[in-house]
């Protein structure tokens, strides 16, 4: 028994510091560290091309009919080129003083010579032109990509990005557009020896009471109506202004190119807020038609969605460059003033982006 004691006692200091040793002796790094806990997280920031982003200003030269003139009396003109209203008498025997007209003589004469006298109403929906511009739209992403899993050929993760574009378009090309022209004939008095009566010149403007010189009457209802179609020309400029702002989420997939490079393939939703500016001022050829502008801000939410493909290059262990190619379709957004539109074709974008990756 005291052999064993002596055994013991003669061990213990010897284990004891083997064992501080031991625990003194850093772990390896693979102890300490799994494998799988490699950085997951990267952000991307890039400089993006947008190209096949177009514009279109619809109803260029689009009015309603409704002169904005009135007469001696203060009431409003029914035509554009004169009135033809009630008079003080209540247009007894189917006659009323209370007309006025524009012209006659020229290409718009209003006297035709066969006992009548034309007032017309016009109206249009005007015509289209492009504001396409040929170079690509330049604006910023940013992209934020969690990775959630892998194996020895492939990663596959979620990302999420924020972009920026703006788009300008201006025209002040002359458009030629097409004219709904209502023409109403109204029937001059008829003298005694035969013919008709001649109106005074034009412009002639007058009020619903008999004057003391007296005024000449005309028929208080039209004889003939005609609706046809003439073509005139629209001049005046056009401007619209977009701020885009994007979102894209949705899964993807890495697969390594050679030692530093990789590919990858993404897709999913894609959403674009856009906040708008359209203008215009436009000019009619056709008389008693005034000028047409106007203008105001307008904004909307489209949704679509997008595929994507690049490459990257690895630069060091957090760093690398990077170019992708992604088309998006979001569909097309209207902005609409007076009656005018601008169209923003967002349908078949194709984007490029070349930018730097930091992992983290």
């Amino acid at each position: 028994m005291k052999s064993h004691c002596l055994l013991l006692r003669s061990l213990l200091p010897a284990t004891t510091l083997g064992l501080l040793s031991v625990g003194a002796q850093p772990l390896a790094p693979d102890l300490l560290v799994p494998k799988d806990a490699e950085s997951r997280n990267r952000l991307d920031a890039s400089l993006r091309m947008v190209f096949n982003v177009n514009t279109h200003f619809k109803n260029v030269g689009a009015f309603s009919s409704g002169n904005t003139r009135l007469t001696p009396d203060g009431d409003a003109f029914n035509y554009d080129d004169g009135y033809v209203l009630t008079d003080s008498t209540g247009n007894q025997m189917g006659y009323t003083r209370y007309w006025g007209y524009d012209n006659d003589s020229g290409a718009f004469n209003q006297l035709p010579g066969d006992g009548t006298i034309l007032m017309h109403r016009n109206s249009s929906t005007g015509a289209s032109s492009s504001g396409k511009r040929d170079e690509p739209e330049l604006g910023l992403e940013l992209t934020y990509s969690r990775e959630l899993g892998r194996n020895e050929k492939m990663r596959w993760g979620f990302e999420v990005a924020l972009n920026y574009i703006n788009v300008s378009a201006r025209d002040s090309r002359t458009v030629s557009a097409g004219v709904s022209r209502l023409t109403h004939a109204y029937a001059l008095p008829t003298l005694e020896g035969g013919g008709f009566v001649s109106p005074p010149p034009a412009p002639y403007y007058h009020g619903s009471e008999l004057s003391t010189e007296g005024n000449p009457v005309i028929g208080s209802t039209p004889i003939s109506s005609i609706t046809d179609t003439i073509m005139t020309d629209v001049t005046g400029s056009r401007s619209f202004e977009a701020h885009v702002f994007g979102c894209r989420l949705g899964p993807y997939l890495e697969m390594p190119l050679g030692e530093n490079g990789r590919l990858t393939l993404s897709g999913g939703l894609a959403l674009a807020y856009v906040s708008s500016d359209l203008n215009f001022n436009e000019s009619i050829a056709l008389p008693g038609i005034p000028s047409q502008r106007g203008g105001g801000n307008n904004s909307g939410l489209q949704a679509g969605g997008y595929v994507s493909a690049g490459v990257s290059y690895k630069l060091n262990k957090s760093y690398e460059v990077f170019g992708n190619v992604q088309f998006q379709h979001v569909g097309t957004y209207s902005h609409r003033e007076n009656s005018r539109a601008a169209v923003l074709d967002l349908s078949k974008t194709l984007a490029v982006n070349v930018g730097i990756s930091y992992t983290f």
